[in-house]
């Protein structure tokens, strides 16, 4: 069994089912918190859940890690390898953030706010907070944003479709 407590985790053990091609029960939580204590408690086998919930876990001794979910290891966990290397090819799941502005706003202001942004990753302050949740920064132009956002709709769209989820 594997718990979720977020759509997130949710889809990371949904993908984790279709890739390996394992038949394990879904058992959604009210928060990813609740589903880790009852998976300290042996009440539930696994989960999937994100960094600075699980790798406090992890450290404590408390939890195994199995593997992390993205394409790079962790820097907090470098002896943990990624699921694709530990024989589930393909999987990939990371979390990412965006800005976003109201539609129709002006080209110059859209292109001044992205070059904000931009150099804001870069500064001391959000390298601190990236090393410490274990993720790091990742900018792109508004165009290549749209890209990605629409690969990553139809990436989840399928994995949603395979599972059987409906909207609710």
């Amino acid at each position: 069994s594997f718990g979720s407590g977020s759509s997130s985790s949710r889809m990371a053990g949904e993908m984790l089912k279709q890739l390996a091609s394992v038949d394990i029960l879904h058992v959604p939580y009210k928060s990813n918190p609740l589903a880790i204590t009852d998976l300290l408690g042996g009440q539930i086998d696994l989960m999937i859940t994100d960094t600075s919930t699980g790798v406090p876990q992890v450290k404590a001794g408390k939890l195994r890690a199995l593997g992390y979910s993205t394409q790079k290891r962790s820097a907090q966990l470098p002896d943990v390898p990624t699921l694709d290397e530990a024989g589930v090819k393909g999987y990939d799941m990371g979390y990412w953030f965006a800005a976003y502005v109201p539609a129709g706003t002006p080209a110059p202001v859209v292109a001044r706010l992205n070059e904000l942004l931009t150099a804001a990753t870069k500064s001391a302050a959000a390298k601190s907070f990236y090393d410490n949740a274990g993720s790091e920064a990742w900018t792109t132009t508004p165009d290549e944003l749209a890209k990605f956002q629409a690969a990553e709709t139809q990436k989840w769209g399928k994995v949603i479709k395979a599972a059987g989820i409906e909207a609710e």
